[in-house]
């Protein structure tokens, strides 16, 4: 993963490089989740305490960048603690 800052006119935004897809966001929620599924696979709460930001707004964030194909869903057996579904999130392989 290649994460480069660029400033412009319209503000500053990330270019994010993974598996031959690039991303441009200026939303920082999203690099820091990129960063830390780049080291292991994580669960929406796991990503959620890491990054700081609510369960809802990553799964948001997930449900983008599944879309796009930067990353991959998955279920792990069992249910959290807090009984939601343990869905895994990985970084998708290039192909």
């Amino acid at each position: 993963m290649k994460v480069k800052q660029i400033s412009s006119r319209m503000g500053s935004f990330c270019v994010i490089e993974i598996s031959g897809f690039k991303l441009v966001t200026p939303c920082d929620t999203r690099v820091k989740i990129l960063e830390s599924l780049s080291k292991s696979d994580k669960t929406a709460d796991d990503l959620a305490k890491e990054t700081g930001a609510s369960y809802s707004t990553v799964m948001d964030h997930m449900d983008l960048l599944e879309r796009i194909g930067i990353v991959e869903a998955y279920l792990k057996k069992g249910m959290s603690d807090n009984g939601r579904r343990r869905i895994c999130f990985k970084l998708a392989k290039s192909g």
